[in-house]
């Protein structure tokens, strides 16, 4: 999972580097680029990982998790579309337990321009997206002891990590398009196409489980 958060810092250092020589040398062809943040919520399918939380009283996932976003927004003549990246974050509650999400999320859209008009327009076609997740489970009762940092004596906390891939149709509502502030609302449904089973940097891990099948649906709202 470090590999991948290292990777995510490398392609942001890289596009924030060459988003301004992109842009202009993209508008003076005619085409349009412009740089974009917001939010995005995803509704999941129950994941299989909530049957093992759940058999063991413990804090279940959330299935709608919030994430903040930015990209590249493209738009020509008859396509668009983007590259967007996205950081999620959720926690869940159950007594002195607590279950922790957190993770990145990279997706890329190509769209047919249905409606172009001055001040709105309407984008139907395709995304793929990559989701990479990690996961703390721990009780918040737990006493940890600086002269005894032995791990076999320190226990309370699991973690672990897995990654998903979609595919599936996407939408754009573009609005204010000759404002200051345009807003543009994206939805969303995404098939699951990986297995997207459970790993750990701290062990092995026994009785996997996937969450393949579990498809998600998604709608955001961005600002340029």
């Amino acid at each position: 999972m470090k590999n991948v958060y290292l990777f995510v810092v490398v392609m942001l250092t890289v596009v924030t580097y060459s988003q301004e020589k992109l842009i202009d040398s993209i508008q003076k062809k005619e085409k349009k680029f412009s740089m974009y943040y917001g939010g995005n919520v995803s509704f999941n399918d129950d994941f299989n990982l909530n049957k093992k939380l759940r058999n063991s009283n413990l804090p279940e996932l959330k299935t709608s998790i919030p994430e903040f976003v930015f990209g590249l927004n493209y738009y020509w003549k008859k396509y668009s579309g983007d590259a967007e990246f996205g950081f999620l974050y959720s926690k869940s509650d159950k007594g002195a337990n607590e279950t922790k999400q957190m993770g990145f999320n990279s997706r890329i859209r190509v769209h047919y321009n249905l409606i172009d008009r001055k001040k709105f327009a309407f984008t139907t076609g395709l995304s793929v997206a990559y989701t990479g997740n990690e996961y703390d489970i721990f009780n918040k009762n737990n006493t940890i002891d600086l002269n005894d940092l032995e791990p076999n004596n320190n226990s309370g906390h699991v973690n672990f990590t897995n990654g998903m891939l979609y595919f599936g149709p996407s939408t754009s509502f573009y609005f204010f398009r000759k404002s200051d502030w345009n807003v543009r609302l994206n939805l969303g449904y995404e098939f699951a196409l990986t297995r997207g089973r459970y790993d750990s940097e701290f062990g092995s891990v026994i009785n996997n489980i996937g969450e393949s099948g579990n498809n998600r649906f998604f709608v955001g709202i961005v600002f340029k």
